[in-house]
């Protein structure tokens, strides 16, 4: 079964890995009836279809957990908010429809001390190049326009600085961070001065629909 949390807070300091653990912890102090592999080191079935980066907060997260048998989902959800830590939240739980693998894009809202206009000439630009490392730890040059110009992002200007909201890969082999874009922009702006927020809203498949 799929459940769905938000991540937000001081909840984003949490990296991947300390996430796993809190969820295996969360879901034995709430006593589900939770599968276990098996062998010498058993523990708890328990997935996330993509990773988010460390330090950004999250709206719709999503968490696969195998279960030995059916159980009320309601109460399911219920019984992990009464052992969350602070920033972390059950909004549902279902049982899941569609695989990982079909995970394809994800919906970014960025918060960031620039100006609307210097955004916009960000994007207005033929190719934005910057340099990516790769999972093999290499680093290569990637142009972020293809991405940024399929995302259709909209530009909110605030008090102190504007509001992104875009839709970006975050397939394992095309996936652009939103990290890229900020050090895009860094390279614009000729500073490294810079601050912005991530919240990601939600992931998608490959037609647009949500991860569920």
């Amino acid at each position: 079964m799929r459940v769905t949390f938000r991540k937000l807070g001081r909840a984003r300091y949490i990296s991947h890995l300390d996430l796993n653990r809190t969820m295996t912890r969360a879901v034995r102090r709430a006593g589900l009836p939770i599968w276990y592999t098996e062998g010498f080191n058993r523990h708890p079935y328990l997935t996330f279809a993509s990773p988010l980066s460390l330090g950004y907060e999250g709206e719709r997260e999503t968490m696969d957990v195998r279960l030995e048998k059916d159980m009320d989902l309601v109460e399911l959800a219920n019984r992990l908010n009464a052992v969350m830590p602070e920033g972390l939240e059950i909004t549902d739980a279902a049982w899941a429809v569609k695989k990982a693998g079909e995970v394809d894009r994800a919906v970014y809202r960025i918060t960031v001390s620039c100006s609307a206009d210097t955004v916009l000439a960000l994007f207005d630009k033929n190719e934005i190049l910057v340099q990516k490392r790769t999972k093999k730890k290499d680093i290569k040059t990637v142009d972020l326009k293809p991405a940024l110009a399929a995302s259709a992002p909209t530009i909110t200007e605030t008090d102190h600085g504007c509001v992104i909201e875009l839709t970006l890969p975050c397939n394992s082999a095309d996936t652009v961070n939103p990290s890229l874009v900020m050090t895009a922009l860094e390279s614009v702006t000729h500073t490294t001065s810079i601050t912005y927020t991530v919240r990601r809203l939600a992931v998608l498949d490959k037609d647009g629909e949500i991860f569920i």
